[in-house]
């Protein structure tokens, strides 16, 4: 959005924005010979919700005259027919309103206000269907004026928010709509000025004044001379013209300078605003919680949300039940198979760190003539000696990882995830690498980002382990119901050539 509206206004671009609002700038508009259109947020507001109603007001009954033109305007226009046109622009609105679409951030993002009215046209034709459904006056209406009507209607509000979202952040850009008149100080480089003031003009805010306490000036403790500066320039500020706020921007960390810096402004009659830097923005902007007067902000969000395990979980119950109901023949040979080559037992079974760490059996069709299960489990090599003939075969197609289907189904392991290793080998990873355990945040699969990638069998190296760990952390952050189904997609392919299957 930013470089589109520098584009606009040529005349305008950053660099002069931010020369203009030095000291040096006109007292009166704080950008020289151009004033700006001072507005507010209450009456853009206002403004933008009245159309949205004329708007799906006019679509209504527009759609009615041409669908029904044998009623006539004295038909259309009528109570019932304006109440109902009526009726759909609140509900319209007041979703818009109760998603926020009419903050400023919202109302200069073009992207964003598709996306609403989207979705609140959708909701509006949902509820006002129902209510028409739930006292019987769905017969009432026309299906094509009702379908005319909610295409015109449509398109009205989708044209008049997006077009008007990227006319309001072009004037926003360009310095010609003013919300506040504030004045700014900050405690940085003055590299971060522009930065600042060009975030503060995409929404609205036009900087009359700007005062600058650098490092350099801290460092040698000349801050009193800043402050008393800074404060003679609010002032002269407030005293050209109506200022609206002050806006501090400074690390939290320096807290006795933000302190001194406040009480310096105290006698000011505006309010004073302190800003979050990077570190406490990022903070903020996760979720909270608030026990009482007590009040705590997310710092590591669990991997997987409600609804996503959900979702995750109805895809491994649907994928794990058809591949049992389909592979079962192939796992009845297979244990045959087995039984003939080298007897009981048929299945492997070890234990293996789930979700949390918690402790599972994890069940493989056997291939070795040996079951490690201990505080030392050597890791299968090529060629090695204690895998059978059969077990050869099985490893190198995986189907002797077919039993874990059931622990899928059992709730231990999902079809997609990292995979599970020994618990000797988890306690040794561990120990050499800092965020092994993450892996744990979610449960183990069947297979994963790291096998796909090339990252499957024998890890003889550290560095080998810290590449899967890193794509398995990968996975984890990245997470979605489309990345599963193509890790399965791609297992399915790469099955039988891959050369590190052994």
């Amino acid at each position: 959005m930013q470089s589109e509206d520098a584009s606009v206004c040529a005349g305008d671009s950053m660099h002069e924005y931010a020369l203009t609002t030095e000291r040096g700038a006109d007292a009166e508009t704080g950008w020289g010979p151009r004033a700006h259109r001072r507005l507010t947020l209450e009456m853009i507001q206002f403004s933008i919700a009245a159309f949205d109603v004329a708007i799906v007001l006019i679509g209504y009954v527009l759609a009615r005259v041409l669908w029904t033109d044998s009623v006539g305007w004295g038909g259309v226009i009528s109570g019932d027919v304006m109440s109902v046109g009526a009726l759909e622009g609140i509900v319209f609105t007041g979703f818009l309103g109760l998603r926020r679409a009419y903050s400023v951030t919202c109302l200069s993002n073009p992207t964003l206000q598709a996306r609403l009215v989207i979705q609140g046209w959708a909701f509006t034709f949902f509820i006002v269907g129902w209510l028409a459904f739930l006292t019987k006056a769905s017969s009432d209406f026309s299906r094509g004026a009702t379908l005319l009507q909610f295409v015109f209607g449509f398109l009205g509000v989708a044209g008049f928010h997006v077009f008007g979202a990227r006319w309001l952040g072009r004037r926003f850009a360009c310095a010609e709509i003013s919300l506040r008149r504030v004045a700014l100080i900050a405690l940085a480089e003055s590299s971060a000025l522009d930065r600042i003031r060009g975030r503060l003009a995409q929404r609205g805010i036009e900087v009359v004044r700007t005062s600058l306490i650098s490092p350099s000036d801290r460092a040698e403790g000349e801050v009193a001379p800043q402050y008393r500066a800074a404060l003679a320039d609010v002032r002269e500020a407030l005293a050209a013209a109506k200022l609206d706020e002050v806006y501090l921007f400074a690390s939290w960390r320096d807290r006795r300078q933000v302190d001194e810096l406040r009480i310096s402004l105290g006698s000011l009659p505006v309010p004073i605003y302190l800003f979050a830097d990077r570190e406490i923005e990022a903070l903020l902007a996760g979720p909270q919680v608030q026990i009482g007067p007590l009040r705590g902000f997310e710092v590591q969000r669990a991997p997987l949300g409600r609804v996503d395990r959900m979702v995750k979980r109805g895809l491994d119950l649907l994928v794990a039940s058809v591949a049992i109901v389909v592979l079962a023949p192939l796992m009845g040979l297979t244990a045959l198979a087995i039984l003939f080559e080298t007897g009981r037992p048929v299945l492997f079974r070890q234990t293996r760190k789930g979700f949390g760490a918690r402790p599972f059996d994890i069940l493989k069709f056997r291939s070795m003539t040996v079951q490690e299960n201990g505080p030392t489990v050597p890791q299968a090599t090529r060629r090695d000696p204690r895998v059978t003939p059969l077990g050869r075969i099985l490893r190198k197609t995986s189907v002797d990882e077919l039993p874990q289907l059931f622990n899928v189904l059992r709730g231990d392991m999902s079809i997609v995830g990292p995979r599970p290793h020994a618990v000797a080998h988890d306690d040794e990873y561990d120990a050499l690498i800092a965020t092994y355990a993450v892996r744990q945040h979610v449960k183990p699969g069947i297979t994963g980002w790291a096998q796909v990638s090339g990252h499957r069998g024998e890890t003889r190296e550290l560095g080998q382990m810290s590449a899967r760990v890193e794509h398995d952390l990968w996975y984890i952050d990245h997470w979605s119901l489309w990345l599963d189904i193509k890790i399965i997609a791609l297992t399915a392919i790469r099955i039988l050539n891959d050369d590190r299957a052994y």
